[in-house]
């Protein structure tokens, strides 16, 4: 016989796993240490390969508006000014990278937690209801078998 209560929660937990799973899914992969590092490095990368990029067009830009002025010391004077930019701008990304992270595992955990509650909810569904099938004592006729099978 099936029970509504139970079809019912069985199918607002698919409804959760379809809605939330990708959303904790990485939470069951990998530890919170290993998650927030993992992050960062593609933070530290994404990151520098975005100023590589846009320090690369302003240096372009530099060079070509001084025109037949080249003159190397300040085109030495721009690189290092651009890189003392790059390492502020680096440790901050990486910085907010991780912390963005660290919220994103902390709401999986919450998601992981309520997946959790509802199974163990449907457990004890399954369990009261064979709690309610069970027999409550064995009738007679099976007892007088096992006697005989015992001799």
């Amino acid at each position: 016989m099936i029970n509504e209560d139970r079809v019912k929660h069985m199918t607002r937990m698919a409804i959760f796993e379809k809605n939330y799973s990708h959303e904790y899914e990485p939470m069951l992969r990998y530890k919170k240490k290993e998650y927030i590092a993992l992050h960062g490095w593609a933070g530290f990368f994404g990151g520098t390969l975005l100023y590589l990029v846009i320090f690369a067009l302003v240096m372009l830009e530099f060079i070509s508006s001084m025109g037949d002025e080249f003159k190397l010391s300040e085109v030495v004077l721009f690189i290092a000014i651009g890189m003392l930019i790059y390492a502020a701008y680096i440790v901050l990304h990486v910085h907010f990278t991780r912390r963005k992270a660290k919220n994103t595992y902390k709401e999986g955990s919450k998601l992981i937690k309520e997946r959790k509650l509802q199974y163990d909810k449907l457990l004890s569904m399954y369990e009261d209801e064979a709690q309610a099938t069970r027999p409550t004592r064995i009738p007679a006729r099976y007892t007088r078998l096992e006697e005989q099978d015992m001799e």
